[in-house]
């Protein structure tokens, strides 16, 4: 299941063209003043202006910096299913992805179901928890979950995990069929005007990190005056029963600028959480460099995006380490926990 035998081909994939090449460690010549060989990750992400792409692109900034050595290219990809896949066909080594994507490459299903993918990257470390939730136009007469079915509701880009994940934790329950016949299939960079424009009314919305918008929402905050709505019972349960994806209450939901609290109801979220992957390839000291460069330069990274998360923590590294039992962790990940002291003797650590 995973690529342990790139390493061996190693020789064969340097004189090939393109991403492949560049990204395997040891490659290229040295040359930096550091006596390291350069090592690029090319790391999938989400689209442009999601949380995972937004964080990608502060670690890349920060790293640049700090290293003259190691690289961190930020990849659209479109969503985690498309990373998968061009993690997959050798286009990529690194990426982000939702455990609740990964578990269905892992398991075969969903997007995998007719096309699986037989290859998969190390565990790195996780670096977003994503909080979704509703809310309605102001003006709306759309108070509670009860009132969403038949209306027009933007639920994120079909081509996202996290729409896959709604759609299955909603289908589940028996609520689904209510919500998408009337769902608004347009991209993130389109869902300020929907709402604006009245071709939405209610729309699914994220935090991250629970203290920040994506850039797309962001925009809504700034165009569009909204209100997050009360789950009922049944759509409450429905995340609860849902064994993939997470549940939280919150007392409030952060990052918006606006007042959007909509009363003092509990904020009832399902939540995801995303780790980063590395490719057996690249070498354990690039990986151990770059948990160091965030674990001592995260305060610089919140500068860039302030959903970075506070890695002084070295127990903020490990909270998204999902499917362990299938996944091995990245050996240069593994000296760092292992240093650090957050290890767990439950993970194995991957062949390098």
């Amino acid at each position: 299941m995973f690529d342990s035998d790139r390493q061996r081909r190693r020789d064969v994939l340097r004189g090939t063209a393109g991403i492949g090449a560049l990204s395997l460690a040891g490659c290229l010549g040295g040359g930096n003043g550091s006596g390291k060989d350069p090592v690029q990750l090319t790391v999938g992400s989400s689209s442009s202006g999601s949380s995972t792409y937004g964080n990608s692109q502060a670690i890349q900034r920060v790293v640049s910096q700090q290293s003259d050595y190691l690289s961190f290219i930020t990849q659209d990809a479109g969503g985690d299913p498309q990373s998968i896949r061009l993690y997959a066909d050798g286009e990529i080594n690194s990426y982000s992805a939702g455990n609740y994507i990964m578990n269905q490459a892992l398991q075969q299903t969903g997007p995998f179901g007719e096309d699986p993918v037989e290859t998969f990257p190390q565990l790195g470390f996780g670096h977003l928890s994503l909080n979704l939730y509703w809310v309605a136009l102001e003006d709306s007469d759309i108070q509670t979950t009860a009132d969403l079915a038949g209306r027009n509701v933007y639920c994120l880009p079909a081509s996202w995990g996290l729409r896959a994940m709604t759609e299955e934790m909603y289908g589940n329950a028996g609520l689904w069929e209510g919500l998408s016949e009337n769902v608004v299939n347009v991209e993130t960079s389109q869902a300020a005007s929907a709402l604006a424009e009245g071709r939405a009314e209610a729309a699914i919305i994220y935090t991250s990190n629970f203290n920040q918008l994506p850039s797309w929402a962001q925009e809504i905050d700034s165009r569009v005056s909204v209100r997050a709505i009360e789950m009922t019972d049944e759509y409450v349960q429905a995340a609860k029963d849902f064994g993939g994806a997470g549940y939280q209450e919150l007392d409030e939901i952060g990052g918006w600028e606006q007042d959007m609290q909509g009363g003092d109801f509990p904020k009832h979220t399902w939540t995801e959480t995303y780790p980063y992957y590395f490719s057996p390839d690249v070498d354990a000291q690039a990986i151990y460099d770059l948990m160091e460069i965030c674990h001592n330069n995260y305060e610089s990274m919140q500068e860039a995006n302030p959903t970075i998360l506070d890695w002084s923590k070295p127990e903020n590294f490990t909270f998204a380490l999902a499917h362990t039992d299938e996944i091995p962790i990245h050996p240069g990940a593994a000296d760092w926990y292992e240093e650090n002291d957050v290890w767990d003797d439950s993970w194995t650590r991957g062949d390098e």
